[in-house]
């Protein structure tokens, strides 16, 4: 969201960031936005690192974030963002002081509470997310041809892959919509907290009333879809052209005549079992590439330098760079599409197992099991990326298309919040924003049908089965009878 905070101040307007005292606003660092925090308690914190261990532990430990308690554990977090925003009083009193024009809210699963910010402000909002579901946005269900995010299928699935992402799709949905009612905070709560004059006792209609949904994604490299004109496809909010680095690290980049491998694996690799650090090193040892990796310290192992703090965009920008390993969250993924840089996806977690799936589909890198895979199948993977000159061909394609566009993705966000902060949204929502998810769906319509098919055939079964019965009738009674002798 920092993007788009950041084109809005460009284009003159007064940006204020609402997050939790405790957040790191180093991403706002020489930016006109002006901060302001949000008191979570101390248990509230210790939520939030008791959902880190949980996803740690799950990712190393071979589980999945699939597993039934995912939902408790994220559930208490949300409860605890959600309390903190909505108590803090004074805070709340400032924002309402400053006459905000439009809300722009992160819209975290199990965090539907938040919007409830923008009501307390009588503001217009705005959702921003990197994946955005149909059954939040009134967005048509396109399932024949846009996979589940956490279905390991590409957008050309056959009959029995379209059948079970159908099913699928359909089931999460109907499950989120069930969820609201029991993982969220109650809405009693939140009214002692946020005095708002029109809450919604639905809470799976506040983030369908939003005027705009920024989705974190592209059709270049992920798959297209139709768009109702409420919802805009903004991937690469991140992305911009790369700065000077420092001098040490500019020295490194520089004299690597091989060219370099850039290394980010988000906050995990912090977490990681120390065997994990050292079974990449052993890889990244054996290459002709310099590599340089984002870790807890800053050290240098011979080809391989480790720094506690990577300007990421600015290094894949180099002219240096040759490969970028990430676990492919969605800002990384971007960022080395931006530059045109191949990757290779080290999935961990949530969306990035489908952005693995799309870098193969799309042949611009490749995708490797870090956890489970041994040194040298790492190293083949790694080798035979970076000799395919097909792969580099592709990537560099699909980011000159990706620049050829009119507007960046900055620019976009910011030219639809002013169209409505000038005209307002009610133009551009569809009619499936006020709908029940059981008519979004068309659940109804396939229930009619299957209704109306069975007593159809129930009625061919009886006319059927009284055909049968009266030409046996018929057969039996003109069967002349034999005399008795």
């Amino acid at each position: 969201m920092v993007g788009i905070a950041n084109e809005l101040v460009k284009r003159g307007h007064f940006v204020f960031a609402y997050v939790p005292v405790k957040f790191k606003t180093h991403c706002f660092d020489g930016s006109n936005v002006t901060v302001i925090g949000f008191r979570m308690t101390e248990e509230g914190w210790g939520h939030k690192e008791e959902f880190s261990d949980f996803v740690t532990k799950t990712v190393f430990g071979g589980g999945t974030l699939m597993s039934s308690e995912f939902p408790s554990k994220i559930s208490n977090l949300a409860e605890s963002v959600c309390e903190g925003a909505l108590s803090s009083s004074d805070a709340l009193k400032k924002l309402q002081s400053l006459h905000i024009d439009i809300t722009l809210v992160d819209a975290m699963p199990m965090c539907n509470c938040l919007y409830y910010i923008p009501r307390f402000l009588k503001s217009p909002f705005v959702s921003v997310a990197s994946a955005i579901f149909e059954g939040d946005s009134g967005m048509p269900f396109q399932t024949n041809t846009h996979p589940l995010l956490a279905i390991p299928y590409t957008s050309d699935m056959s009959y029995p892959q379209r059948f079970l992402n159908h099913l699928a799709s359909v089931g999460l949905a109907l499950s989120f919509s069930v969820m609201n009612g029991f993982y969220r905070t109650d809405i009693d709560k939140l009214k002692q907290y946020v005095p708002a004059d029109d809450f919604n006792n639905d809470k799976t209609q506040l983030i369908k009333d939003s005027v705009l949904f920024l989705e974190n994604s592209d059709t270049i490299l992920e798959y297209p879809k139709a768009t109702y004109p409420n919802f805009l496809r903004v991937g690469g909010l991140t992305t911009r052209p790369s700065k000077p680095l420092p001098e040490e690290m500019e020295k490194f980049m520089s004299q690597s005549k091989n060219g370099v491998v850039v290394v980010s694996f988000g906050s995990f690799l912090k977490n990681a079992p120390p065997y994990l650090f050292q079974k990449l090193l052993k890889v990244f040892q054996n290459l002709n590439q310099n590599v340089i990796m984002a870790y807890d310290k800053n050290e240098n192992y011979g080809n391989v330098k480790t720094v506690k703090w990577l300007p990421q965009n600015d290094v894949l920008g180099h002219p240096n760079t040759v490969l970028f390993i990430s676990h492919c969250g969605k800002n990384g993924f971007f960022e080395g599409f931006y530059h045109g840089v191949p990757i290779i996806c080290t999935p961990l977690h949530a969306d990035t197992f489908s952005t693995a799936i799309k870098v193969k589909y799309h042949k611009v890198g490749s995708s490797a099991d870090i956890r489970n895979s041994d040194a040298d199948q790492i190293l083949k993977i790694i080798k035979d990326t970076l000799s395919d000159a097909s792969i580099r061909k592709n990537m560099k394609k699909a980011s000159a298309i990706f620049h050829s566009a009119p507007f960046t993705p900055q620019e976009r966000a910011a030219n639809a919040i002013e169209h409505v902060l000038k005209f307002g949204g009610d133009h551009l929502k569809p009619v499936s924003s006020k709908m029940s998810l059981i008519a979004h769906t068309m659940l109804d319509i396939w229930f009619t049908l299957f209704l109306l098919t069975s007593i159809i055939l129930y009625i061919f079964y009886r006319l059927i089965r009284g055909c049968f019965t009266c030409i046996f009738c018929r057969k039996q009674n003109t069967t002349p009878k034999k005399k008795k002798e």
